[in-house]
């Protein structure tokens, strides 16, 4: 299994035990020295989470100019359309503009832009068809800093604008009645990371007034919280406390199209978690707008009554199925044209066959599983629609800013962006792009997690601590769950749960005893066996069962201990020398008996079988097929491999330590005495 760098933060034991005697737990006090949160003044501002925290939202550049002409529209009963994004963060500001619109009384319109036929942000098409509905008022959400052109015409067609957004600004800004966003260079605003949902929030506060905010988090909470958790902002400041807030209102179920959502995925609103939403809810209601129904998603979430609720959420349901399925086709066809792509450079990668839907999705899996950013471009025509996403902290909007001459458009944030390119200036793009990274990436970056601090004393995780930790929630982007280690454990016990799909472990530390859990891991995943000793990288939870509560280690990685990678080091000088000459009793250590190929030959059959339905390949397999065999000695292991791969029973791909196979189809039967290595060994 491949595991990342360990970045062990770590804290000073005074600041610690100053945190401690001002009444905080020792692991509680422990992650917020990690994290800089020293004083007891700092820990303490961290985790207020109250509404008095949150700043005045006429700190926003063009707030004043916004309200005022929003106020105007509302007294004079003009029409308004709420202008939005097909995204989470997108429907859910339209949804909370466009309730807190009619609940004024105003004539509302939605136009949420289709992702297939208009793509992303202002088009002229939807500002003409607005004009011709006799809207005088447009309020953009989540979109229209780039919206120049669109501005301009709707000023000609006698349609004011006012923008709210959050993207990054690039260039000229539009000249609409007001522009807010706290991105903007001119903007002073303290907490520029707000979702775009949070900023249209900023801007219902202000119509309200401070002494209204805490209504408003009553009514549109829950929307901020989704919103912004699904956009992936920064956990903290202001978004902690509307987060916090939110998910008060999310668990309360009084949002029938959210409890809909939650029941028909198979959970329970009450319980819901933050960290939930990004992979359970988020890409239900993501899927109508990758599917082009987005305003489904706005139904959704718009819904009075839970007969209709439960109808649409099915629907929802149904959508991501078939936005997994498209996703599945993709990102093997992407996979299979990675040999025209250079080694170590960004995966930028087209089709005419491509749904735009999913590019982004695909372009996620891509730049997790070969550590570089990705871009995936849908061709229509002499056009294509890309999704960038970036890896390893990589600025991609200055990179596509530095390519904007051969763009028809970009816009994004740095992690990840959108683009418009012509087919003639593809190639170009890849090029420049390319370069950009290649001057301004690291190219010796290693895939890190950062843990808090290491465990000597295991004792510490008792019930009382790790319930503790719950005050630094909710977790999420810049307010990560904390994570532990606890080096040189022995691994006492493993059984596989949930259809073999996840590994429960006992491991003990001294004396003490580890009950642990590893989603979504088998034992060839681990490729330790009971007895070894690992590392282990975890997050501390409690877990009842039967009335009992206990902590159970809910693992993030495993990796050998020391001595163990020693030994896996001299194993592998060994086998680097299989090809060389040996002595009489190294070859007895590679020497298979007729069991050991047996049994090597059936694991591995299995694997490859398992592995062929998930779309898994069998890679770095040597100490896999070592942890489910535990009896038989890795060079023995190795030297079976061999052989079948003299043999013609499958093919071997070894670099340095790594060891991928392929197992070929059709005839599985040879004389293995007549191997050359065999015969070697025998000898």
């Amino acid at each position: 299994m491949k595991v990342k760098r360990w970045n062990i933060l770590g804290y000073a034991k005074e600041d610690v035990n100053n945190l401690v005697e001002h009444g905080f737990s020792p692991l509680l006090a422990g992650v917020l020295c990690s994290r800089g949160l020293k004083t007891p003044e700092l820990a303490r501002q961290f985790l207020k989470s109250g509404t008095e925290s949150l700043y005045d939202p006429f700190l926003i550049k063009d707030m004043d100019r916004a309200v005022e002409r929003l106020r105007r529209a509302i007294e004079n009963g003009e029409k308004v359309a709420v202008y939005g994004d097909y995204d989470v963060d997108g429907v859910t500001s339209t949804c909370l503009v466009y309730q807190y619109l009619t609940s004024k009384g105003v004539p509302c319109i939605v136009h949420i832009p289709d992702r297939l036929d208009e793509g992303y942000g202002v088009n002229e098409t939807a500002i003409r068809n607005i004009a011709a509905s006799g809207a005088t008022l447009i309020v953009t959400v989540d979109c229209g800093i780039t919206a120049v052109n669109e501005t301009a015409l709707a000023k000609e067609l006698g349609v004011d604008i006012i923008i709210t957004d959050h993207h990054e600004c690039s260039g000229e800004l539009p000249d609409a009645e007001a522009v807010i966003d706290p991105r903007r260079p001119d903007c002073c605003y303290p907490f520029p990371y707000l979702a775009g949902v949070g900023v249209a929030f900023k801007l219902i506060s202000a119509m309200e007034g401070r002494e209204g905010t805490e209504g408003l988090l009553e009514t549109y909470g829950d929307l901020v919280a989704l919103g912004t958790l699904a956009d992936v902002m920064p956990v903290m400041d202001e978004n902690r406390v509307l987060i916090r807030c939110g998910m008060e209102i999310i668990r309360s179920g009084r949002r029938d199209g959210l409890a809909s959502l939650v029941e028909v995925s198979g959970g329970d609103i009450k319980k819901l978690a933050p960290d939930k939403i990004g992979y359970t809810i988020a890409p239900r209601l993501n899927a109508a707008g990758r599917m082009g129904k987005a305003r489904s998603a706005f139904l959704l979430l718009s819904a009075n009554g839970k007969e209709s609720a439960d109808v649409i959420a099915r629907e929802l349901c149904d959508l991501n199925r078939d936005r997994q399925q498209l996703e599945a086709g993709i990102l093997a066809d992407a996979l299979s044209m990675l040999k025209e792509q250079p080694v170590g450079l960004p995966i930028i990668l087209g089709s005419d066959a491509w749904h735009q839907g999913v590019a982004g999705i695909v372009a996620s899996r891509i730049s997790e599983r070969f550590f570089v950013p990705a871009i995936i471009v849908c061709f229509d025509g002499e056009e294509g629609h890309g999704s960038c996403r970036s890896f390893g902290g990589f600025d991609l909007f200055s990179a596509l800013d530095a390519s904007k001459d051969l763009l028809e458009g970009f816009g994004g944030h740095t992690l990840a962006a959108g683009i418009t390119v012509k087919r003639n200036n593809f190639d170009a793009f890849k090029r420049r792009f390319w370069q950009y990274y290649l001057l301004n990436t690291d190219s010796s970056y290693v895939p890190t997690m950062d843990i808090n601090f290491e465990i000597e004393d295991a004792r510490v995780l008792n019930t009382k601590n790790v319930e503790d930790l719950m005050v630094l929630e909710p977790w999420g982007n810049g307010n990560p769950q904390p994570l532990f280690c606890i080096r040189d454990a022995v691994i006492e016990q493993m059984t596989l749960i949930g259809e073999g799909k996840h590994i429960k472990m006992r491991a003990s530390k001294n004396g003490s005893m580890l009950d642990c859990v590893f989603f979504a891991k088998t034992v060839y995943d681990l490729a330790l066996k009971q007895g070894d000793r690992a590392d282990l990288a975890f997050f501390p939870q409690i877990n009842e069962f039967r009335g009992n509560r206990s902590v159970q280690l809910l693992l993030r990685e495993v990796k050998p201990a020391e001595e163990y990678i020693k030994q896996r080091d001299e194993e592998m000088d060994l086998i680097h020398r299989f090809e060389g000459q040996l002595t009489k009793e190294e070859k007895k250590l590679f020497l298979p008996e007729r069991r050991n190929f047996v049994d090597v030959w059936h694991t591995i059959e299995r694997l490859s079988e398992k592995l062929s339905r998930f779309g898994g390949e069998m890679r770095g397999v040597l100490y896999g097929i070592g942890a489910l065999l535990p009896s038989t000695p890795i060079p023995k292991i190795y030297a079976c491999l061999r052989i079948f791969a003299e043999m013609g029973l499958i093919s071997i791909v070894q670099n340095g330590t790594e060891i991928d196979i392929i197992v070929h189809s059709g005839n599985k039967r040879a004389d293995l005495n007549a191997s050359r290595i065999h015969k070697k060994l025998r000898s």
